[in-house]
């Protein structure tokens, strides 16, 4: 799902996502679209094929991460910036991944507190903290770049995405 603006082959979504699902027992994949109705009624979605319990495409405390998560870390070293959004900072893998960059490397945290290396370490001459409500960083950072339409119409085009999803 292009939700970011990014295409998918150029994001990770380390703990998942709900926009795809799977059969626990037959594996068999879907659309998380096609969960909507179920969720919005509160009943657990059933695999029509098998009648097994179908699960969003997210990892859960103790789950491994998606295999193509690892084929991504090769990266880091050869990052020009690294942005930081909403996030403690306090779980591995994720908490060693601020550190991954070189030292020449601006590193940006969008958060709400200073989190990692930016709340205890020694901070890096180009580290930016930007404190707050991540949607309002985001914007704030947009503004900077000279981004405010293309962010505006990408959250346009989102919230009709979206739609009538509600937050449970």
């Amino acid at each position: 799902m292009l939700v970011a603006g990014i295409p998918p082959e150029k994001l990770v979504e380390a703990h998942g996502s709900f926009a795809t699902a799977t059969c626990t027992v037959c594996l068999r994949d879907y659309k998380g679209e096609e969960l909507r109705p179920d969720i919005m009624k509160g009943t657990v979605p059933k695999c029509p094929t098998c009648k097994g319990v179908v699960k969003p495409d997210i990892v859960f405390f103790g789950e491994e991460l998606p295999p193509h998560y690892f084929s991504y870390l090769k990266d880091f070293p050869l990052a020009d910036l690294l942005i930081i959004m909403g996030t403690s900072l306090e779980v591995e893998p994720f908490a060693s991944l601020a550190g991954a960059v070189r030292d020449s490397v601006p590193r940006l945290l969008i958060n709400r507190d200073l989190v990692g290396p930016f709340a205890w370490g020694t901070p890096r001459h180009n580290d930016v903290a930007q404190l707050g409500d991540v949607v309002g960083g985001v914007q704030m950072l947009a503004d900077v770049l000279g981004w405010n339409h293309q962010l505006e119409a990408l959250m346009a085009a989102n919230a009709k995405k979206v739609g009538s999803w509600e937050i449970i």
